[in-house]
């Protein structure tokens, strides 16, 4: 289903126990103490309010256990009016392995290409492996860009884009 802003709490529990484990003790500042739990809810309450982001909510028996994000390209170098990304992809780790993320994909290559994009961008932390084979094997590849992410003050942590030509 579409996410709303009431969604907001338990997107951002989803969110941030989802970063924890696949994050604790691989990247240096994680996890971020200057960022409180009211501070994310809210962001997130912005973000599920945002008429140019669609959000996607995969729930089992009416708990949110993963959801993802697309909306038209931001980077720089890309044309929003062909290109797409997929800012969040996230599952609680208790569902891990289990097909959502998969489904939540899938459900996201289907809308953007129903509303005429022709590739689907996003972004990887280069620490995080298991995200990376888990795009390559739904046909994400690496387009050779690359960015410091700004997610963890402080610390020097790559990302690569990848993209899926629609």
């Amino acid at each position: 289903r579409e996410g709303a802003p009431e969604d907001a709490e338990a997107v951002e529990t989803v969110h941030y126990r989802s970063r924890d484990a696949a994050y604790r003790g691989r990247v240096p500042g994680w996890p971020v103490p200057e960022v409180g739990r009211r501070e994310r809810i809210r962001r997130w309450r912005s973000w599920l309010s945002d008429p140019d982001i669609l959000a996607l909510i995969g729930e089992v028996d009416g708990d949110i256990v993963g959801f993802c994000t697309v909306r038209a390209a931001t980077d720089d170098d890309l044309d929003p009016e062909t290109d797409s990304e997929m800012p969040t992809l996230y599952l609680h780790p208790d569902w891990w392995r289990r097909g959502y993320g998969s489904a939540l994909s899938e459900e996201a290559v289907r809308r953007v290409g129903e509303l005429g994009f022709q590739t689907l961008r996003l972004w990887v932390l280069d620490a995080n492996e298991g995200a990376r084979a888990f795009y390559a094997s739904l046909g994400f590849r690496d387009d050779g860009a690359t960015k410091v992410d700004e997610g963890v003050p402080r610390h020097r942590i790559e990302a690569r884009r990848y993209r899926l030509d629609l």
